[in-house]
């Protein structure tokens, strides 16, 4: 029973390090003045799988398929960038709480709308287990500053 259960544990071990996932992540910046794009979200797509992460105010990013940081499985990628600023409206008037109601939202695009979707971002990558960085240059929203 003893060997049982230190084979048991032995085969768990050696499972959980052999995941197969790539540690993945980079940096947005704007292809005009190489500024990182502060905030927003970057998605990488395969088939059916899906893998997210948040971009920082450095514009870094890591990536994670079945929890944040651990990176991807090998294949090839489609990859989208959502980035849009949020502005909530208030009117004087106040809640129960004494706290502004919020009476409407601004969405404001930081970047160019083709990215927000993977089938027409145009930014692929092939996940091979030697590429570990994947930096992306993005136009801004209208194309200018």
């Amino acid at each position: 029973m003893k060997h049982l259960l230190i084979i048991t544990l032995f085969v768990s071990l050696s499972l959980i390090g052999c995941s197969g996932n790539v540690p993945m992540g980079g940096r947005v910046t704007f292809e005009d003045n190489g500024e990182p794009l502060t905030e927003g979200t970057i998605g990488f797509v395969s088939g059916t799988n899906q893998a997210r992460g948040d971009i920082d105010k450095d514009g870094k990013y890591t990536l994670g398929f079945q929890s944040e940081g651990n990176g991807l499985p090998k294949g090839e990628y489609k990859v989208y960038i959502q980035a849009v600023r949020v502005e909530l409206q208030t009117g004087t008037a106040k809640d129960a709480y004494g706290e502004p109601v919020i009476t409407g939202r601004k969405e404001t695009p930081l970047i160019a709308t083709k990215y927000a979707n993977a089938d027409t971002s145009g930014l692929t990558i092939t996940v091979d287990g030697k590429t570990k960085t994947f930096d992306i240059k993005v136009e801004r929203y209208g194309g200018k500053k």
